[in-house]
C-alpha cells in the first residue's frame, strides 16, 4: 500500500467527521429558525459559512476518496470509513458535551477492534 493512499484515506476519514461536526455546531446556533419551520432553518443553514464549509468538506472527502480507490481494494478501503462512528460520537463529547453510555462505548470499541482485525488481516 502506498503512502499516498493512506494519507487519501485519512483525508476522506477527517473530512467526513469535519463535516458532520461542523454542520451539527450550527444546528445548535440556528435552533431558533427551528421552531419557525423546516425552510427559515434550512435557509438559515445554507448560507451558514460553517454549513458551506462542512459541505464542501464532504465533496472533498469524495474526490480523496475516489482517489483511494482506485489504488485499494474497495473491500479493504472501506473498513477504514467505519471509524467515524468512533470518531464523530468522540468529538461530539469534547465539543457538545453529549453523553455516550455503557453500551455505545461498547460498540466503539467493537468497531475500531473490528477495523484492527481487518487491517492486519491483509
Amino acid at each position: 500500500m502506498r503512502i499516498s493512499s493512506i494519507l487519501q484515506l485519512a483525508a476522506v476519514l477527517s473530512l467526513s467527521v469535519y463535516g458532520q461536526l461542523a454542520i451539527k455546531s450550527r444546528s445548535i446556533v440556528h435552533v431558533a429558525q427551528r421552531s419557525e419551520g423546516g425552510l427559515p432553518y434550512l435557509r438559515a443553514m445554507f448560507t451558514d459559512i460553517v454549513v458551506l464549509s462542512g459541505l464542501a468538506a464532504a465533496v472533498a472527502a469524495g474526490c480523496c476518496w475516489m482517489l483511494a480507490i482506485q489504488r485499494l481494494d474497495l473491500g479493504y478501503a472501506y473498513v477504514f470509513m467505519a471509524l467515524s462512528f468512533v470518531l464523530v460520537p468522540l468529538g461530539s463529547v469534547v465539543l457538545f458535551r453529549e453523553i455516550v453510555s455503557v453500551q455505545q462505548m461498547a460498540g466503539i470499541g467493537l468497531i475500531v477492534a473490528g477495523v484492527a482485525l481487518s487491517a492486519t488481516a491483509r
